[in-house]
């Protein structure tokens, strides 16, 4: 088990927001970490709560403190490497962070995964769901180089969960009714920064090719439980 399968979900996103505070050379102070978590997340987390992770951050030597400034250690930065290597490898996207966002060049090579998975499922599919999963990989091909902003919109974000959270079973929420959901809402460019989005900040996974499930981010269990 790596060091980030063993942080907690509150754990995970003060890391985050410390690397975010190195890249954009912000000074990532214990009070300026919390405001980043609490906007995320659109919650209000108690002060001590904080303190307490970040105590247990350093105690598990993955950051370290100078003055009240937090950084990364070589082994925090190898916990969010390693995760960032993960998801990158079980979604098929290469990940690059860049200013403006994260991008994710490789969708044209994601819709095709796509095709040989909707070929392999065909007959177990439903004439609608395929149509709507054809339509995801139809639109990955079209958005090659789709820059993804790091932060989506927040309500946008907060809907997509909910959709998310009312349409799953046993299996997961079916991706392409989700996004088809979205988008009538939304529009598909948004629907889709959203769901990536989502993804990327590990809110929420695929336990099958075709399904999404939510992630608790509020619950302190240990991080491989999730």
């Amino acid at each position: 088990m790596t060091a980030w399968h063993t942080c907690t979900a509150l754990q995970r996103d003060l890391l985050k927001a410390i690397a975010d505070h190195d890249h954009y050379d912000r000074e990532a102070t214990a009070d300026a970490l919390q405001i980043a978590v609490e906007i995320r997340r659109e919650a209000t987390l108690d002060d001590a709560r904080v303190t307490d992770a970040l105590d247990t951050l350093e105690d598990d030597d993955l950051v370290t403190t100078t003055d009240g400034t937090y950084a990364l250690t070589d082994r925090g930065q190898d916990a969010i490497t390693q995760a960032a290597r993960s998801l990158a490898i079980v979604t098929g996207h290469d990940l690059v962070v860049t200013d403006g966002g994260t991008t994710i060049p490789s969708h044209t090579a994601a819709a095709s995964k796509l095709d040989t998975v909707l070929q392999a499922a065909e007959p177990a599919l439903a004439d609608d769901e395929l149509e709507l999963l054809d339509a995801v990989s139809t639109y990955l091909r079209n958005t090659d180089g789709f820059v993804v902003q790091t932060h989506a919109e927040p309500e946008i974000r907060s809907h997509a969960l909910d959709v998310i959270a009312t349409s799953e079973d046993g299996e997961g929420a079916p991706a392409g009714d989700v996004l088809n959901t979205l988008a009538r809402e939304y529009g598909a460019k948004r629907a889709m920064t959203a769901l990536l989005d989502l993804l990327v900040q590990g809110d929420c996974y695929q336990p099958q090719p075709a399904t999404l499930r939510r992630v608790d981010n509020d619950t302190d269990e240990m991080g491989g439980d999730r």
